[in-house]
């Protein structure tokens, strides 16, 4: 830590960081477009000019790294001109036209347009007018809304490790453009569009969906893989919109890849709401009992999957199937969470992000100790041998070699598991409730309740404490009648 001078006002910051982030610490804004703090520095926006005590000219904050006594000036006449005529340039060919702007409201050219810019321009001239491309399987540039600010052209270089997009002409004529004949087609096309601070760059999958001061936010972990990725749910009329970055400097957290990005519209769709009996719709009321039934005819019993469940359900989880096992006389009830191939390797890696195990949890059902020593295979294999004859299948696909009439199926979506099982009752999306992942690193990180869940809808453990309710009211009423 070193001591500087901001505005007159001496601050202790982080040495190790340049000026934009030391100030941005101890709450003192140096607007910017061009930098990113996972990204190479460039300084080609100009924006966070100030003033260094005893250097003439002003200077790029970005690139300026911090020295113990030195005094900077955010706030100056002279600081306001220079970014006030930065705006002014970059506008001089933007198109202003935030009313159908997707990025309106969370846009950086419209809050250093009100924090720095004039209300005017001196600009009289016809603007240029490039037609709009789509440049990837979910990519579209809208050259005129460009501000060429190369944070697109760094990721994909820097990070995803291709140089699809380049800068093309000089000046005025400048345009970032595709630098190949092929669309991009990589796993990080929302990250493009993310990471551009105006509307130049958009998805697709998310063009004209809302306005974003539409949606209620809340923190979040994404699903999509064992990496834990931090996000900001956007969510409107209790339906998952967005999953959108939430920068996490400590964990080196910046950016998303798509396929947790995009995977949302399981959320919304075909979810499974009504208890199920041989796939047809049932009441909770006759599944629960047939439940209870099989149960208690079943010789052993397995549990598989868990892995795209909170910490805390899963502990839950794991409290009940113990009580349930006990009020079933110490009948033996085996839970394995590692059902893939992903899951029983050490972590393999798809890109710098996205891992080859699709579930969020697996490191914390490993740490509540939820597997077994023969592993899925044994499970299978005592299933075919008989040894056991009921298998309880968590949000998971029904493993090959084991007979659906043998297996009871709970699950948040109407899939082909749950149709085919013989009994099966749906249960919340881990954004229903508030709770923990851990990830591939060990790393526990919460998130918040992003989504109301219908009325009477349980978390998995709670339909196994339904079960344990039931069991036990049957065996009063029957205590009660003798």
């Amino acid at each position: 830590m070193v001591k500087i001078k901001i505005d007159g006002v001496e601050y202790e910051v982080d040495e190790k960081k340049n000026l934009i982030d030391a100030t941005k610490e101890v709450g003192v804004e140096i607007p910017y477009f061009c930098y990113h703090p996972a990204l190479s520095i460039v300084g080609m926006c100009r924006m966070c000019l100030i003033e260094i005590e005893g250097v003439p000219r002003l200077q790029a904050a970005c690139n300026t790294p911090v020295k113990e006594g030195m005094g900077i000036i955010t706030k100056s006449d002279r600081v306001k001109e220079a970014r006030a005529g930065t705006m002014e340039f970059l506008l001089a060919n933007h198109p202003l036209d935030c009313p159908v702007c997707d990025k309106a409201g969370e846009c950086r050219l419209q809050d250093n347009a009100f924090g720095s810019g004039t209300g005017h321009s001196r600009f009289e001239f016809e603007k240029r007018n490039i037609p709009q491309e789509e440049i990837g399987t979910n990519l579209i540039i809208n050259h005129n809304r460009c501000i060429v600010c190369y944070r697109c052209v760094r990721f994909e270089e820097e990070k995803v490790g291709e140089s699809n997009l380049g800068l093309f002409e000089r000046g005025n004529h400048s345009i970032i453009g595709l630098a190949k004949s092929e669309p991009i087609a990589h796993n990080y096309q929302g990250a493009l569009a993310d990471i551009c601070p105006v509307g130049a760059l958009l998805n697709n999958k998310t063009l004209f969906k809302s306005r974003v001061w539409w949606y209620k936010s809340h923190k979040s972990v994404c699903h999509g893989c064992s990496t834990g990725c931090n996000v900001t749910t956007n969510v409107r009329d209790n339906k998952m919109y967005r999953y959108m970055v939430r920068e996490n400097f400590e964990q080196g957290m910046f950016f998303l890849c798509d396929k947790g990005r995009f995977d949302i519209d399981w959320m919304n769709e075909n979810r499974l709401f009504s208890y199920l009996e041989n796939g047809k719709n049932s009441t909770s009321q006759v599944v629960v009992s047939k439940i209870i039934d099989r149960l208690k005819e079943a010789k052993s019993i397995a549990v598989l999957g868990g892995a795209h469940e909170s910490n805390e359900t899963l502990e839950a989880l794991k409290q009940n199937l113990q009580t349930l096992s006990h009020e079933l006389g110490e009948k033996s009830i085996q839970w394995e969470t590692l059902v893939t191939a992903a899951q029983n390797k050490e972590t393999e890696q798809v890109d710098f992000l996205l891992t080859k195990d699709n579930h969020p949890n697996t490191k914390g059902a490993i740490d509540l100790g939820l597997t077994t020593a023969s592993g899925i295979s044994g499970i299978v294999s005592a299933v075919k041998q008989g040894s056991i004859d009921l298998v309880i299948l968590l949000k998971e696909a029904i493993p090959d070699g084991i007979d659906p009439n043998k297996v009871i199926c709970f699950d948040t979506n109407l899939t082909e598991a749950a149709k085919s099982a013989s009994l099966a009752a749906p249960i919340q999306i881990f954004c229903e409730a508030e709770g923990s992942f851990t990830n591939k690193n060990g790393l526990k990180q919460n998130f918040e309740k992003s989504m109301n869940p219908i009325q009477g809808l349980l978390s998995s453990a709670g339909v196994v404490g339904l079960i344990l309710k039931s069991m036990t009211n049957k065996m009063e009423a029957s205590v009660g009648n003798r």
